[in-house]
């Protein structure tokens, strides 16, 4: 992958972290809570997968890019770790939500978990990079 590629997939990363926070602010609005947090982690995610790409890392997984981001991100900076632990969380409670039939978010949880999402997105886009912040 070019130097311009990876800049170029590394901004589509964070213009879909975007578009997911929206999707997960108009299920909040409906009142789909578990859908909110789902919505949540995976703009999270997106996010995550931004910064990697800016070092040229890629992972198939989810829990590979929570490993390498933790890895290169967060072990030795810049990211902080309290940033870094809103991903994992967000991850626990997304699969809360889509595989365990009896977990019931309530409005304040997806307000919560929406919010870990935004406060992620917006360290991400801080380190992405201002020509590719959206």
């Amino acid at each position: 992958m070019t130097e311009d590629n990876a800049a170029q997939n590394a901004a589509q990363e964070m213009t879909r972290a975007k578009e997911v926070l929206a999707e997960a602010h108009h299920l909040l609005t409906g009142g789909f809570y578990n859908g909110v947090v789902t919505r949540a982690y995976y703009a999270a995610f997106h996010g995550a997968r931004a910064l990697l790409i800016t070092r040229g890392l890629e992972s198939k997984t989810h829990r590979g890019v929570i490993q390498l981001f933790n890895l290169h991100f967060v072990k030795d900076g810049p990211f902080p770790a309290q940033m870094a632990e809103h991903l994992s969380h967000l991850e626990t409670y997304r699969e809360l939500s889509d595989y365990t039939a009896h977990a019931q978010f309530t409005e304040k949880q997806a307000k919560t978990e929406l919010a870990r999402a935004e406060a992620f997105i917006a360290a991400c886009r801080s380190l992405v990079g201002p020509s590719k912040t959206l």
